[in-house]
């Protein structure tokens, strides 16, 4: 029961602020995907960590059924993913729970076990309904991937690590994330899914935007 009105509260969340609910001021350039209507440009851009490099910027929860569905699709983007491009993840921050998300997160970032985490969390609060928020439910959640007790509460409480939880809220405000997950483009343009672009759409926006950098 949990499981299903976190479920059906972010999918509100999520097509309640969606950019399709706003119309379009932009006038019809020819171009494949519009401002507005396939995309929006953040009002207040952010610098990006690699001046080089084009960043994307996934926003996320693991409690979002979006995200999860979400994840075949980056991972068979990234497969191909330019020299010039980087992928990142950033988690959303609306609340303590969400917080809490992001703190584990950047935890299991710090400790470098990013890649087994992400699908293991997503998993566990997805498929098995445990949310991953008691402080003993986490302790023992980590010593699943060899961290010990004391050294998840050290990275856990660092200063990096609530540095980086504090850095992904000041940005997800910054770009008004009202919804996830949300693909963000050089700090510039916000894409998600809407009845203009479908979940299978997503990066072909993103790869349009990509491109649009480049000129």
């Amino acid at each position: 029961m949990i499981k299903k009105l976190i479920s059906l509260s972010i999918l509100t969340v999520v097509l309640g602020c969606s950019s399709e609910d706003s119309p379009s001021l932009e006038v019809n350039t020819g171009e494949k995907y519009r401002a507005g209507v396939h995309y929006e440009i953040v009002d207040n851009p952010t610098t990006v960590r690699d001046p080089s490099k084009i960043e994307v910027t996934e926003v996320f929860w693991f409690g979002c059924n979006h995200c999860y569905a979400l994840e075949p699709y980056i991972a068979r983007w990234k497969k191909d993913i330019p020299a010039d491009v980087t992928f990142i993840k950033s988690p959303a921050t609306w609340n303590e729970m969400l917080k809490t998300h992001a703190n584990i997160y950047y935890t299991a970032k710090a400790l470098g076990i990013e890649q087994q985490f992400v699908p293991a969390a997503f998993n566990t609060i997805q498929n098995e309904g445990r949310m991953l928020t008691g402080n003993t439910e986490l302790e023992y959640y980590f010593r699943g991937f060899d961290v010990q007790k004391d050294r998840y509460k050290a990275v856990s409480t660092s200063f990096g690590v609530r540095n980086a939880v504090d850095q992904a809220d000041k940005k997800m405000k910054q770009w008004k994330v009202t919804g996830v997950p949300s693909l963000i483009v050089n700090g510039k343009y916000k894409v998600s899914a809407s009845r203009a672009v479908r979940t299978d759409q997503l990066f072909d926006v993103v790869d349009f935007l990509i491109q649009k950098e480049r000129k």
